[in-house]
């Protein structure tokens, strides 16, 4: 059975040898199982816990787990070939639960399981998920006693009622069979707190939009880990319900460890942008900032991902922080982690009237208007040269110009050699 973790690296005969005088160095202490597991762990593939399966690297894993549910066997119908059996089984430690399928034999071998038995598995993971396809198992003296508990996936008798919070954009997916789908994310919110809520069929929701308070029936919700999130069925009914419905909010300085409602407070310090390569291979951003609460000296670190770390952020900021979870991180403080499944955004503050003159400049920030003894960052639409002299008119907070005018000035050579001069 272990041979499967190794089969990449040395052939059977070869393992089965190191196998023998790894129990003969040992005097014959061990039993060849334990010696197998020996030779295993020698060559770098030794057992991991569950809740690592999700991030695991090799194409294929091994690991013990208790039996926390059995579901089984079920036939299925395959094209051309005799019927197939699936059937799957529940398994956890204490870092985690992963859902185990067992094909054709391997799941008429499922009937000889019990519940509450700890066995040994040699499996393929899928990448990210927390599933996995059995190659090998066997019953183990391994004592698991506290799991964390197994999903839980219900469809809801009653209407889900809350409030619409964020709503991605519509995104294609590409199934197994090569055929496309269309999925689209939202975050809900009521009294109780916030979730992440997802369909597959967007048109549902075409004339959703964010603020709005729904009703919605044909819902099965999910929960792992405590954290619960909702799937919309194709056949399920949307309606716009008056009123408002109150979502569960709190201060920057009140962030709990674990998942976080609607976090409110004011950006103190924003850090650069980092770039990095995922474990998919793929390149992402990260940035990290400081949000303050109404406490003046307490708040919390937040690190942004993805397309949300492009986002602009000055200190002065307010900011929303929506159903993100809360974790120690290296230095041993909360900090907030803002990525799948959650957002930031920032909170509208009243604006006043603005009218500036100045150099139109480039900075990291983006567009800016710098009249000599402060700099505006503009939001347009418009691309006007760089370098050149403009009169601006819009809405100014914090430090950004919302802009509704832009009126470009003739070049005037001697203000602009003045204005560069300091720079050479």
């Amino acid at each position: 059975m272990h041979y499967a973790l190794v089969s990449d690296l040395l052939t059977q005969e070869a393992f089965e040898e190191r196998v023998e005088q790894k129990s003969a160095s040992l005097g014959g202490l061990v039993d060849e199982v334990t010696a197998a597991m020996m030779v295993v762990d020698e060559l770098g593939r030794s057992h991991i816990k569950i809740g690592s399966i999700p991030s695991a690297r090799t194409q294929v894993v091994s690991f013990f787990g208790r039996i926390l549910e059995i579901r089984p066997p079920r036939e299925f119908t395959r094209e051309g070939e005799p019927p197939g059996l699936v059937a799957s089984v529940v398994l956890g430690d204490p870092t985690g639960t992963v859902v185990m399928t067992l094909w054709d034999d391997r799941a008429e071998a499922a009937g000889e399981l019990e519940t509450g038995s700890v066995i040994e598995v040699i499996a393929k993971p899928r990448p990210g998920k927390k599933e996995v396809t059995c190659l090998a198992l066997r019953e183990s003296r391994v004592t698991i006693v506290e799991t964390k508990k197994p999903p839980k996936s219900e469809v809801m008798a009653s209407p889900l009622t809350v409030r619409i919070l964020v709503v991605s954009e519509v995104r294609e997916i590409t199934r197994r069979d090569g055929t496309p789908a269309f999925l689209q994310e939202f975050i809900i919110g009521d009294a109780s707190g916030t979730a992440r809520m997802v369909t597959w069929t967007p048109e549902l929701f075409a004339d959703v939009d964010e603020g709005s308070c729904i009703s919605v029936t044909g819902v099965q919700r999910k929960e792992d880990d405590g954290i619960v999130e909702y799937v919309v069925s194709d056949s399920a009914e949307i309606k716009i319900i008056p009123g408002e419905i109150e979502v569960l909010s709190k201060d920057a300085s009140e962030v709990t460890e674990g998942l976080n409602p609607v976090v409110t407070g004011v950006v103190t310090s924003v850090s650069d942008l980092k770039t990095f390569i995922t474990k998919r291979g793929t390149e992402s951003r990260v940035r990290n900032i400081q949000i303050r609460g109404s406490a003046e000296k307490s708040g919390v670190n937040a690190a942004v991902w993805g397309d949300a770390a492009d986002m602009l952020f000055l200190p002065g900021d307010a900011v929303q922080v929506v159903n993100a979870e809360a974790k120690l991180n290296r230095y041993g403080e909360l900090e907030l982690s803002v990525g799948r499944g959650s957002a930031i955004r920032m909170v509208p503050v009243p604006g006043k009237a603005f009218f500036g003159t100045g150099m139109l400049i480039r900075r990291p920030e983006g567009l800016s208007l710098d009249d000599g003894t402060a700099v505006w960052i503009l939001k347009t639409d418009e691309t006007p040269v760089i370098g050149t002299t403009a009169d601006v008119e819009g809405i100014s907070g914090n430090g950004r110009v919302e802009v509704t005018g832009i009126w470009p000035r003739p070049a005037d050579p001697s203000s602009a050699a003045a204005r560069l001069r300091p720079l050479l």
